[in-house]
């Protein structure tokens, strides 16, 4: 079965690759690699931009990585996806030593299954696991923070307790102040297990918790230190982190969200939790006995406390709990390898061969065609390429607040960036997406029925 493992998982790698350099851009995808390709062209490190006006809803780690992936690729679809595909793969490593150290005591083969399992998951092979958004870059720095933790209470170890600390400085880099909940709260539960078994080290973890303190703190006090407006950034930076939380106040949407998100999770996870679930269902007092194991308690108590702020956030996201969804894949492989048959065994593992070969299939079929049908930014970019002459690129403003992967398209072929009006105000091409200008514009395009004009002036 090893052998099959490892072609698994090199199939499910094949799968993140497979199409991604060329297919079209989803969602929020451009947001980061616009304001990168900015950082880079002003030598601004610290303040993101967005047309070259001051951006500070996002931190800026994962934009300083699309800048280092340019210089392998380039600025096109592929930069920002290839820091989330080297994110993911560093992911499956981690599972693979997490579960071996801690869960399995050793064993290979349901190591290899937990970090497959992982990257089995719809919502990791078929979208964030290569989608140049920050979410798999956060789950490798949230999930490296639970596993150092780990090391950390198991050996007593400052060490790891300063690493885990620096790492979720990082993670706060990323997404800002939800970030450092992860640490916190897995502080809390390995404080609780390690101190019922055994006080002899409690003053080494309360050392731990000064030095993680610390060691975080320097990544994020020099980022800070360097802004030019640091209280701006950081009220603007805790609104947003924290404005999802004033939805559960809707008791309607409380409860709605506490039925509906665990249905959502399920769905993020398939087709694995479906095998999962038949398991569950047809085992279930082996799964309550497995429950109270103390070689698997510790991480259930993980996974289950950190989930809870976002089942009870009716503003929480399916993604927001990707960065445990590690703990959930080795929990239930867990359960599979120990309560499980061998026939179990390898239906799970039919599932995940299937589920990587489909990936693969997509890639290479379906996302050039879908990128060919709905691909509308590079469509209109591309006749924007042909309209506008090269001595004019640097001389492109818009008011597009929307449209960020038209924007950046713009930046990519002319190696320039698109500014606003109040940057440039003596623009000669004019990408107008909220209909202010007036005149006749040299071109109007479609995005799904909004108007999108291009206007020349000398």
């Amino acid at each position: 079965m090893k052998k099959a493992l490892l072609v698994a998982l090199l199939l499910g790698i094949i799968g993140l690759i497979a199409g991604s350099y060329s297919y079209r851009f989803r969602g929020e995808e451009p947001t980061r690699v616009v304001m990168a390709f900015e950082m880079e062209y002003f030598g601004s490190y610290a303040q993101p931009t967005y047309l070259g006006e001051n951006y500070y809803r996002k931190p800026p780690l994962f934009n300083w990585l699309a800048i280092f992936s340019s210089k392998l690729w380039g600025w096109n679809q592929f930069t920002g996806r290839f820091v989330s595909i080297v994110s993911t793969v560093l992911v499956l490593i981690l599972i693979y030593l997490f579960s071996y150290r801690f869960v399995f005591k050793g064993e290979q083969l349901p190591s290899l299954m937990s970090a497959a399992a992982f990257l089995g998951f719809i919502d990791v092979v078929f979208w964030y696991g290569f989608l140049s958004e920050i979410d798999m870059t956060l789950t490798f720095f949230v999930f490296g923070t639970i596993f150092s933790l780990f090391i950390a209470f198991e050996t007593a170890s400052i060490i790891y307790f300063a690493i885990a600390g620096l790492l979720t400085g990082f993670s706060f880099l990323l997404k800002g102040f939800p970030a450092p909940v992860f640490f916190a709260v897995t502080y809390t539960v390995l404080a609780g297990v390690y101190f019922f078994k055994s006080r002899q080290h409690f003053f080494r973890y309360i050392v731990g918790l000064i030095a993680a303190i610390l060691s975080g703190f320097i990544p994020v006090a020099v980022w800070v230190y360097s802004l030019p407006d640091p209280e701006k950034y950081i009220s603007v930076l805790w609104r947003e982190s924290f404005g999802r939380v004033k939805a559960s106040t809707d008791i309607t949407k409380f409860f709605y969200h506490l039925v509906y998100y665990p249905v959502l999770n399920i769905k993020q996870t398939l087709l694995v939790s479906a095998v999962l679930l038949v398991f569950a269902v047809f085992n279930f007092r082996s799964v309550i006995r497995g429950l109270v194991d103390r070689g698997i308690l510790p991480v259930v108590l993980v996974f289950v406390v950190n989930y809870i702020p976002y089942w009870i956030s009716a503003g929480a996201r399916g993604r927001y709990i990707l960065p445990i969804l590690p703990l959930f894949a080795v929990i239930g492989i867990y359960f599979i390898w120990n309560y499980g048959g061998k026939k179990l065994k390898n239906v799970l593992l039919g599932v995940l061969i299937f589920t990587f070969v489909v990936r693969i299939g997509v890639g290479l079929f379906y996302f050039p065609y879908e990128t060919e049908k709905k691909g509308l930014y590079l469509k209109i970019s591309g006749d924007m390429k042909k309209v506008i002459a090269p001595a004019y690129y640097g001389k492109i403003a818009s008011n597009c607040d929307v449209h960020k992967g038209l924007i950046y398209y713009v930046d990519a072929f002319s190696g320039k960036p698109v500014l606003s009006e109040r940057k440039l105000p003596d623009w000669n091409y004019f990408i107008d997406c909220k209909g202010k200008l007036a005149g006749k514009p040299v071109r109007v395009y479609d995005y799904k029925g909004q108007k999108i004009r291009l206007f020349f002036r000398e």
